[in-house]
């Protein structure tokens, strides 16, 4: 081979030809695995990622390292039995005068798999790599059409991998679903080698969940032609969503569409049948992250651009995202009737439990889910989400059986809430409001229940789509009770399972569901925790108050001295809150904060106890109803501890834990100075902030040691612990 060889013997490459040759010769002698450095580190992440004992969040910088682990993976799984067809001293293109000359080119014998070496030896040249392999790439699907990603793969080998190439190697495998391999050469050593190199292209956004405005929605209906039968309305919008679906996969956007049955048909509707579609909200990003200090110190006229003279907004509102599928659904449904699209709420805001105090029609009194389906990044989580079926026992145990897949209404909208609601438990913390909010949720889904046992047919037909939403409104908290029972040391009697739909009856379906809500007051929340209790039982009991529907004409008696009850208990949690804020605990100033940031001059603190307590007595009724649905239990959270079980330690395997380390360098570099590890209550790792309290101790080095908050002890512990500790499972809340 045509390497030059210094005297002492060692190889020396100073040009790319020169590590080409060599490259050529490993591969010749079936050496190239010998050569390649840490391809087990990758197998490792991924089967940490693939553990039944993890489960995977949506945070958009995580799910690029995970398409380019994804990528080098079946690349590095593709590297043997190669044989060679080309190298750069004949073009690959069958047109004269075109020159196409990829450095190696090799065909993998056992899976007919073809892969692209580009070299390069020199940082100026690295910026080229990219768009000479996508033109090579594009030349190998010349000569076999329809061949996939998995059928022409990539290698670049680089001294060095700068900020350009990370970024477009990372576009190539996270939203391309191109297969790339970066391997960076060393002939540092005695002998030269190849080492695996996993671009860190996404800037950390701190982003855990989507913003409110992730996903933006719309509706889709059509008026049917008149020979149209119901059922045959039902089969055009499936195959309307399904064009939709698989027509916006090509165009790389991210969404979902689900075909969903309107109960205002025929009266107010002329289709039985509609699509609510969504997608990500490209520029919902961003805000967010300038509000949690991720953009402080940037300097990008995008984020400028986008960021400036609130252009957020006016660029979500004119985004012309209808089209992601290329009018596939709508010229479909032109064949059978007039296609109309209607903007509607942000996902967040058709899933807000406060939609449950409008008295006018919202989507989930109307609008029952048949079928869902995904694409996108979306799809791809979703379905990676099914696939992994001892996670799904794990986390989600009623929705693992056959049959139930990310189609299904009830688990595709859990999936979707997942992605982009706000979390069902902050931190995995059963707290006051948390506690209160599972009450609501309970006694909603009861009361619902009952009804629509117990109605007439047609009447169950129009309360369909409210039982449906009141189902998946309090199936995110159950799955948040059982992952606290399962992970519970100190909690022996298991809950009972809710049945409704076995009921016959509206006395038994309630019946069903008060025999779980006893075990939550008896087994869940226990003997001791008095306030705890009042907040669950009075969600369970005043929920109707929060319901338009229970109450049409405002006149129901028994929801009148509901509405007494809750204001009662709203003036007494309230009161209790001032004197915490009003004395000399850690909480004193956490409460205060949050009771004037909800009452202001209302709730006069600065008065003092006795004038602040006296003015809650005259606090309007209707205020108090108001600002019970979230805002006074979350006033009770400030300075109340969470329900505390004793846990099964956390594994520490199934962590990403060199991203986690990214993640707090990252914050350190743009000026955090408490980036912390997260361990939630409810075994959730996350990376968090914490903020500039004196007594919170500084880290100096982030790469040898860092701040941990663990919740896994029912109070939060704050300590510095060493990465290799952390590794080892050697701190508080793993194992």
């Amino acid at each position: 081979m045509g390497y030059r060889v210094e005297r002492a013997g060692k190889p020396k490459f100073s040009k790319e030809q020169h590590v080409q040759d060599w490259l050529e010769s490993v591969i010749a002698a079936d050496k190239l695995s010998d050569a390649i450095i840490d391809a087990g580190k990758v197998r490792e992440k991924l089967a940490e990622y693939e553990s039944p004992e993890f489960k995977p969040s949506f945070p958009i910088d995580y799910l690029t390292r995970l398409g380019n682990l994804r990528a080098a993976q079946h690349v590095l799984e593709s590297l043997h039995t190669l044989e060679l067809v080309s190298k750069n001293n004949r073009s690959i293109s069958r047109e004269k005068g075109e020159s196409l000359f990829v450095d190696l080119l090799y065909c993998t014998r056992e899976s007919s798999r073809f892969i692209l070496f580009e070299i390069k030896n020199q940082d100026g040249s690295a910026r080229e790599a990219v768009t000479e392999i996508i033109a090579y790439e594009h030349e190998a699907l010349n000569h076999m059409p329809f061949s996939s990603a998995n059928d022409v793969m990539m290698v670049i080998v680089s001294r060095d991998f700068s900020t350009l190439l990370d970024h477009a190697v990372t576009g190539l495998n996270s939203w391309s679903r191109r297969r790339v391999l970066c391997l960076r050469f060393d002939d540092g050593e005695e002998s030269p080698r190849l080492v695996v190199h996993i671009p860190t292209a996404w800037s950390a956004i701190g982003q855990k969940s989507l913003s409110a405005n992730g996903i933006v929605t719309a509706t889709l209906s059509f008026k049917p032609s008149p020979d149209l039968e119901e059922d045959d309305i039902h089969a055009v919008c499936s195959t309307a969503a399904s064009l939709m679906v698989r027509e916006s996969e090509r165009s790389g956007s991210s969404g979902f569409a689900i075909v969903a049955y309107n109960h205002l048909y025929p009266g107010m509707a002329d289709s039985p049948y509609l699509i609510l579609a969504g997608v990500v909200n490209p520029f919902s990003f961003l805000e967010r992250a300038q509000s949690e200090g991720f953009l402080a110190n940037s300097r990008s006229p995008m984020s400028d651009y986008i960021l400036s003279d609130g252009r957020t907004h006016d660029l979500t509102a004119s985004w012309d995202w209808l089209s992601c599928d290329g009018g596939a659904a709508v010229e479909y449904l032109k064949g059978y009737g007039s296609p109309e699209w209607a903007f509607s709420q942000g996902w967040e805001e058709i899933r807000n439990i406060e939609r449950w105090r409008y008295p006018g029609l919202t989507l989930d009194r109307h609008i029952m889910p048949i079928a869902i389906d995904f694409w996108g990044v979306l799809g791809d989580y979703v379905r990676d989400a099914v696939r992994h079926v001892e996670r799904m026992r794990n986390f989600m145990s009623s929705c693992a059986r056959p049959g139930m897949d990310w189609r299904h209404p009830i688990l595709g909208v859990l999936l979707l809430d997942e992605i982009a609601s706000a979390p069902p438990l902050i931190d995995g913390q059963w707290t006051f409001s948390a506690l209160f909010r599972l009450g609501l949720l309970l006694g909603r889904f009861g009361s619902l229940s009952a009804q629509m046992a117990d109605a007439e047919p047609e009447q169950q037909r129009l309360l369909q789509a409210s039982s449906f939403w009141a189902e998946v409104d309090m199936a995110g908290l159950l799955q948040e009770v059982a992952l606290r029972y399962m992970s519970a040391e100190d909690m022996g009697e298991a809950p009972p399972i809710i049945a409704v739909r076995q009921c016959e009856t509206g006395e038994e379906a309630f019946a069903s569901v008060s025999a779980f809500a006893d075990w939550i007051s008896r087994a869940f929340i226990g003997e001791d925790e008095k306030l705890m209790h009042a907040a669950f039982s009075t969600g369970w009991q005043v929920h109707a108050i929060f319901d338009w529907q229970f109450d049409v004409t405002q006149d129901n008696p028994q929801v009148a001295s509901l509405r007494e009850l809750a204001v009662a208990r709203a003036r007494d949690w309230l009161k209790w809150s001032v004197v915490a804020a009003c004395g000399d605990g850690r909480d004193a100033g956490t409460a205060t904060r949050a009771i004037t940031a909800s009452f202001g001059d209302q709730v006069p603190l600065t008065a003092g106890k006795d004038t602040a307590l006296a003015a809650i007595d005259e606090l309007n009724p209707s205020t108090l109803i108001d600002k019970l649905l979230i805002e006074i239990p979350r006033i009770v959270d400030s300075w109340h501890p969470q329900l505390a079980h004793t846990l099964v330690p956390v594994a520490s395997i199934g962590h990403d834990w060199d991203w986690v380390e990214q993640q707090i360098a990252a914050a350190r570099k743009r000026g955090e100075k408490h980036p912390c590890v997260c361990i939630g209550a409810g075994g959730e790792i996350a990376v968090g902030i914490l903020p500039s309290f004196p007594w919170i101790p500084v880290v100096e080095n982030v790469t040898e040691k860092v701040l941990l908050s663990s919740n896994s002890s029912g109070s939060e512990l704050i300590l510095v612990v060493s990465w290799e500790d952390l590794r080892a499972g050697k701190v508080p809340g793993l194992s």
